[in-house]
């Protein structure tokens, strides 16, 4: 009977363990991430105040354009922000979901800034 004790106990021992090594490896994953998005969100950030000093010697029509597609990426913008909250508060359960979704919205972020930025090499 003892034994089975201790048979049970090492059981325990080592899947707690595994779970805590497991669970310790996708945080540090996750926090990698948090970081690269946090970091890429920033440089988006940048390169689109860039932009809009650049933005004032367009000509008229194409600074009226710009200015749509600006209204565009400050609402992919913020959907990006709100998948990166998203994101901080994941769980193991949805984190593939949440950071699958959050690359959707940064791809889509940055397409837009790219499509933004081809009007200064065709005005």
């Amino acid at each position: 009977m003892r034994r089975s004790w201790i048979v049970v106990a090492v059981i325990c021992f080592v899947f707690s363990f595994s779970v805590a090594a497991f669970g310790g490896e996708q945080k540090m994953d996750k926090e990698t991430y948090k970081s690269h998005v946090e970091k890429t969100l920033k440089g988006m950030d940048q390169k689109m105040d860039e932009l809009k000093v650049r933005a004032a010697e367009l000509k008229i029509e194409s600074k009226e354009k710009f200015d749509q597609e600006m209204v565009v990426w400050k609402k992919k913008k913020e959907a990006a922000d709100r998948k990166m909250e998203k994101l901080k508060a994941a769980t193991a359960e949805n984190w593939e979901k949440t950071k699958v979704e959050t690359d959707k919205a940064l791809a889509e972020l940055k397409k837009q800034y790219e499509k933004m930025l081809s009007r200064f090499k065709n005005p």
